[in-house]
């Protein structure tokens, strides 16, 4: 199934870093590994009810940097909606990247982004 990331999505989320950062960086080469199909995807699926309150059902999400063995090795991550296109076939989008597990209490972490992103706020 083909993976979209929108511009705005994009821009929001991953153009939010610095042009250097690791998390920047790591997106970018997630990106280009998945469009040129040489990137091993290992979707995972999100939690419907998920941790603070976070409601993501039916979402699939994908441990950056790819390919790592293990989540804890995979700091940071994009969430993907499935989504009608105008054709009628489907897509994933991405609607989130960011830290999954942020060390600063006070950083959204890439989950509760794409729960604001599918219902308009924070949980």
């Amino acid at each position: 199934m083909p993976i979209e990331f929108g511009s705005l999505e994009w821009e929001e989320e991953v153009e939010r870093y610095g042009p250097r950062s690791s998390a920047r960086t790591q997106a970018q080469s997630a990106r280009r590994a998945i469009e040129v199909g040489t990137a091993k995807l290992d979707w995972k699926r999100c939690k419907a009810d998920g941790p603070g309150r976070t409601k993501l059902p039916g979402c699939r999400k994908l441990y950056l940097p790819l390919g790592k063995e293990g989540a804890s090795h995979a700091p940071y991550g994009f969430v993907f909606q499935l989504i009608q296109k105008p054709d009628d076939s489907l897509a994933w989008n991405l609607i989130a990247f960011g830290e999954r597990h942020p060390a600063n209490e006070r950083t959204r972490n890439v989950y509760e982004r794409a729960h604001k992103r599918l219902h308009g706020r924070y949980p």
